[in-house]
């Protein structure tokens, strides 16, 4: 008869069980073996993520300068789009002016000859901004570059409409198109980075 407890294949090993004194030599031994890492390896691995960091900070930098890019040109956007609100809320007309020569957006209520597609002194003016010194073109195809928003929501112009804006740093060159819908007075925007 065959005993349970020995097996017929040579390479299995028979259960051993660990005593009290065993397990403590275990500990011992992992103790005495477990050591934190040298400071070499630590030195090492600190040049490592200084290198890559290094490496990452362009592409950064780049990142930055679009998103900065974005915003700016995104406020003119919205005041075109306030000065739409303005006059579904008045009931009057409102206009945008854009100087390309002082880089000026200004927002204004059209008050003086109110058929005409101008911006003149006696316009009261709510709003004025400069654009930043990184942007370095501003042209409208509008003539003398006024949009009238209409308190339907519509706007009047004369051309076709359109916005264009650039800005020239030494990581980017940004070009920022608005468009406007003449029949809605939505605007439409699209940006280029190189």
């Amino acid at each position: 008869m065959l005993d349970p407890n020995v097996s017929s294949d040579p390479y299995r090993r028979a259960p051993v069980r660990k005593t009290q004194k065993d397990w403590v030599s275990i500990m011992e031994y992992r103790c005495k073996s477990a050591s934190g890492f040298t400071l070499l390896e630590l030195m090492i691995t600190t040049v490592i993520i200084g290198i890559v960091a290094a490496m990452a900070v362009p592409r950064f930098q780049i990142a930055f300068e679009r998103m900065r890019f974005r915003s700016e040109a995104q406020e003119m956007t919205s005041i075109m789009k306030l000065a739409r609100s303005m006059s579904i809320t008045d009931k009057r007309q409102y206009g945008v002016h854009f100087d390309n020569v002082g880089r000026t957006v200004t927002l204004f209520m059209d008050l003086v000859n109110t058929g005409g597609q101008d911006f003149v002194s006696g316009d009261s003016v709510l709003r004025a901004d400069t654009l930043p010194p990184s942007f370095t073109y501003l042209s409208t195809d509008c003539e003398n570059h006024v949009i009238l928003f209409q308190p339907n929501g519509s706007c009047r112009f004369v051309g076709g409409g359109r916005i264009t804006s650039m800005a020239v740093t030494p990581e980017l060159i940004g070009i920022h198109q608005s468009r406007i819908l003449g029949s809605t007075g939505r605007v439409e925007t699209e940006a280029y980075y190189y």
